[in-house]
């Protein structure tokens, strides 16, 4: 059986051009569609809930029971009885009469009325959970689960193309959630390997190495359309939009106990870049990135609404301070664009006070000196803000706003309220009350860490006098406590402090320009006292137990405890200390502003302005005849391209390959005394050598047979492809024969 070609060892079957829609795939290829299938579900897993990951698992390895169990039962088939090995006249018509050898053959399917059941069963799930999901999430599950229960049932070649597609609006559904580099470029890989599978399907006898250079080419060619679309394709408001998720909330809290941002500094997340193009990065101890104002305290929290628990008459007191006016003050501006992270909240970031770009329509002032977006930042938010350091604010603070932040609740921290007293009584000024309190921070026995001791009921008495070991929040916390029982206003800030300068060009220039990445370790919390004719001054506690922290960022030994937290080789820790994952990683972020930026954060007014620098201050008709014509002008060189591409693929005018392999054998049978006449054709032929020589009958009547029908039937590509395949096989089998016959 040494005869016999590749593509009938690996086939179980013959079937007709009627059945050609019939799924027939190698088993290698049924795997190959599995993983791809894996990968895509685990792209975008992190957005599914539990029982909607269960239920994809189980599907996944229903899939695998039935992958095998079809493979052993083909396995088991013999693929050629003997008495058609022994009778070639049985053989030879199933060749000529237009039966095609296929691959193997699918039974990956279950019953229709076990799959219904399953389906309907998770569909009613979903439904159930709709309201608790949101709009967006259900969509994504309902999407997954058709996903998954499609490679229940592959049949016919319609299901295997609706199976690479949704496997497609997958991978493309996850780009809703996230749309940095690293992610992006996962994602293109991807797609990459779904459509080779596809490739696969109808190129089975090509490596896989070759369909992966016949995929990149493909992806190259579309990819500069894609760039010229990009760039001149309009920029309109969408028709329609995606619902929002109901996804948990990153990042600050409008509510802070004294222990929460401790364990937001255990994640390592980008929280937003800040970029401030030419003009110089200010000092580390000035950039205090504001977020919200806290200014109601129920013994528990610090909140930025009242609650139930601080009703001391500041339901009615509700002042919100005016916004910031630039044209009074004469300190030097400061002009920056912030990228935002998703955050799924409405809170911005501001170095105070700031004015936003008033064609920023949607980004509204908060109160205490802070930015709100209307919405919900669901994807990188860029926003442009003009900043005066050095400004004094809220100089002027109505007795209703002076109200509100000097109270608290009496009897909450009996201990703090004592030496709020005696703070009060043997210091005249606010000033030195606020410096009593931070010189006792400074000279005690006070420590800053990210592991403080737990506080029953977070007192905040228990810390200052017991424990003594906390975080921001808590020294944040204790001070404005202190300083609104002796009489100061006083409210608590929290934000994000300094930021990660890119300095991977040059660390010694002290006038560091260019952008800063911001992390959610970076959190921070801060106070703020009012005094008379100075407006609110900032005050960080934290200066007075850890100076490092505010001047130029965490110390060792926060390091090695947030690296204890993490317990991997890309801690925070050991990225700041080994040198050469601290460069790959500064370059990595650099590439990945970029991708934010121009990519991510490619607007219509950036658009707009591109062609203004491209082709100067023109009529908008002018500009959209251009549009055009570079439309039509990409779309005529993708077809050239394509064309010239098609055109150096093609083989160069010559016989066919079947044509050779034929004449090669009549020359190698020439040589041993067996020509072929010029007048007889190659059915005759083979019935002469069956006839005179028949220990080559069966061989070259098959190799006939396969010529016979490249020359004179009409054959797809693949049925070309898979008998060129067989008679190249029976071209060296022939050959071999003829050399030991003769």
């Amino acid at each position: 059986m040494t005869f016999l070609p590749t593509v009938f060892k690996q086939s179980t079957f013959f079937t007709s051009q009627a059945n050609i829609n019939c799924l027939q795939m190698l088993p290698q290829h049924y795997w190959y569609m599995w993983l791809c299938q894996c990968l895509n579900m685990v792209l975008i897993a992190e957005q599914l809930s539990l029982w909607m990951l269960a239920i994809i698992v189980l599907a996944l390895l229903w899939q695998v029971s039935l992958i095998y169990r079809s493979q052993q039962q083909n396995t088991s088939k013999k693929y050629f009885k003997s008495k058609q090995l022994s009778n070639l006249g049985q053989i030879l018509p199933s060749i000529g009469s237009g039966m095609v050898p296929h691959t193997y053959k699918s039974s990956l399917h279950v019953s229709p009325i076990i799959l219904a059941i399953f389906a309907i069963c998770g569909c009613i799930t979903i439904a159930l959970h709709a309201q608790q999901l949101g709009v967006l999430a259900s969509m994504v599950h309902l999407l997954c689960f058709a996903y998954a229960l499609k490679s229940l049932e592959l049949k016919t070649r319609s299901d295997l193309y609706q199976l690479v597609l949704l496997g497609v609006f997958v991978i493309a559904s996850s780009l809703i959630f996230k749309q940095n580099l690293a992610f992006s470029a996962v994602v293109f890989l991807l797609l990459i390997l779904n459509l080779i599978a596809l490739l696969q399907y109808f190129s089975f006898e090509k490596k896989m190495i070759n369909s992966l250079k016949t995929m990149i080419v493909l992806i190259v060619q579309s990819t500069l359309l894609a760039i010229v679309l990009f760039l001149v394709f309009p920029r309109l408001s969408p028709f329609w939009q995606v619902p929002n998720a109901n996804i948990a909330k990153t990042g600050l809290s409008d509510s802070v106990k004294p222990g929460d941002i401790a364990q937001l500094t255990r994640s390592t997340k980008l929280a937003f870049r800040v970029d401030f193009g030419q003009q110089a990065i200010p000092s580390y101890s000035s950039l205090y990135w504001r977020a919200m104002v806290l200014e109601y305290y129920d013994g528990f929290a610090w909140t930025t609404k009242s609650s139930a628990r601080d009703q001391v008459e500041t339901d009615d007191l509700q002042v919100v301070e005016p916004v910031f006016d630039a044209s009074q003050t004469e300190v030097l501006p400061l002009n920056y664009r912030v990228i935002a992270e998703p955050s799924y909240q409405h809170y911005l970031f501001a170095l105070t006070p700031a004015v936003v770009n008033p064609k920023q329509a949607d980004i509204k002032a908060s109160k205490g000196y802070t930015f709100q977006s209307n919405k919900v930042i669901t994807q990188a938010k860029s926003y442009q803000l003009t900043s005066f350091l050095t400004a004094p604010t809220g100089i002027d603070l109505s007795n209703e706003q002076q109200t509100i932040n000097r109270s608290y609740p009496k009897g909450s921290n009996p201990r703090l309220e004592a030496l709020a007293a005696n703070l009060k009584q043997n210091y005249a000024t606010k000033m030195q009350r606020a410096q009593a309190v931070l010189d006792m921070i400074n000279q005690e026995l006070f420590s800053y860490t990210l592991q403080p001791p737990l506080l029953s009921d977070n007192s905040l008495d228990q810390f200052f006098f017991d424990t003594r070991a906390g975080f921001c929040a808590h020294y944040a916390s204790a001070f404005t406590f202190l300083m609104r029982a002796s009489g100061i206003p006083a409210r608590m800030v929290t934000g994000y402090l300094g930021g990660e300068y890119n300095d991977s060009n040059d660390q010694q220039d002290n006038a560091k320009q260019g952008h800063l990445s911001v992390y959610q370790y970076d959190a921070h919390a801060w106070s703020e006292i009012w005094i008379e004719d100075k407006g609110w001054i900032r005050i960080d506690p934290t200066a007075a137990v850890d100076p490092q922290r505010v001047n130029s960022g965490w110390s060792e030994q926060l390091l090695r405890e947030q690296s204890a937290f993490e317990n991997n080789i890309f801690s925070l820790y050991r990225m700041k200390n080994i040198t050469w994952l601290r460069v790959l990683r500064l370059h990595f972020d650099a590439l990945d502003y970029q991708w934010t930026r121009w990519v991510i954060g490619f607007t219509a007014k950036q658009q707009l302005t591109l062609f203004k620098e491209w082709f100067g201050n023109m009529a908008h008709w002018k500009l959209v005849v251009i549009i055009a014509v570079s439309l039509m002008l990409s779309m005529v060189g993708l077809m050239l391209l394509l064309h010239l591409t098609h055109y150096f693929s093609l083989p160069k005018k010559s016989e066919p390959v079947w044509q050779t392999l034929y004449y090669k054998i009549l020359t190698q049978l020439a040589k041993q005394g067996i020509e072929k006449p010029i007048s007889m054709t190659p059915e005759q032929f083979s019935s002469q050598i069956r006839r005179d020589f028949p220990s080559l009958a069966l061989i070259f009547s098959r190799f006939t047979a396969c010529y016979s029908r490249l020359c004179y039937k009409p054959l797809t590509e693949t049925e070309r492809r898979k008998l060129m395949v067989m008679m190249k096989q029976h071209y060296k089998t022939l050959t071999k024969s003829i050399s030991a016959k003769h």
